[in-house]
């Protein structure tokens, strides 16, 4: 049995390039597989990955 988190906190995903702050995610959320691109200051373009609501890089 899974008891659910709810979302208490919101964080940045960070480019891992230069650094920018891209898009806001909560504590709980789950993401990979999505790409991104930076609209700061690389334009790269680079995969979001968040497992347990902390990004990996």
């Amino acid at each position: 049995m899974n008891i659910r988190i709810p979302p208490t906190e919101k964080k940045w995903l960070l480019c891992p390039y230069c650094g920018a702050k891209t898009v806001l995610y909560d504590n709980v959320a789950e993401c990979r597989g999505v790409y991104i691109k930076c609209t700061r200051g690389c334009k790269a373009t680079f995969e979001v990955k968040i497992t347990q609501g902390k990004q990996v890089h």
